[in-house]
């Protein structure tokens, strides 16, 4: 009888190891694939960050003639952008131009269809699709 005590201590302790390495295991995995998910947003939002940032553009020059508001908008960054302009005038005339594509290191002449006096104020803000603005006043001769 002596002989079959020491077995159980010996038993216990490795079933007791077994588990401790698969809840180890488990965890382990578990904690990899939460590590892996967190830098890949990580790597994403420094890349529209990025984006973001390196986009450049400016309204290089406005006129107005028949009922068309030409706005030139020169794209100086080093992505393309999406933009949306829009023409706010005295006198509460709105009107606007949206999804235009300006290519990299171009210039766009974009038509904004608004009906205007001469001597009117026309507040100009172009947006992109990254949330850069660029605001332009324009007064109609």
């Amino acid at each position: 009888m002596r002989s079959k005590r020491g077995i159980t201590p010996v038993v216990a302790t490795i079933i007791l190891s077994a588990v401790v390495i698969a809840v180890g295991g488990a965890v382990w995995s578990y904690s990899q694939g939460a590590a892996t998910v967190i830098a890949n947003d990580y790597v994403n939002s420094t890349m529209t960050l990025l984006n973001e940032i390196i986009e450049r553009f400016t309204v290089e020059h406005v006129s107005y003639e028949a009922g068309i508001l030409h706005v030139w908008i020169y794209n100086y960054g080093d992505v393309d952008v999406v933009l949306d302009v829009y023409a706010n005038a005295t006198g509460g005339v709105f009107s606007s131009s949206l999804g235009n594509t300006v290519s990299s290191k171009t210039i766009r002449c974009v038509n904004v269809n608004i009906t205007l006096d001469s001597g009117d104020e026309v507040a100009i803000k172009v947006h992109s699709r990254r949330q850069n603005n660029v605001y332009y006043t324009y007064y109609v001769p």
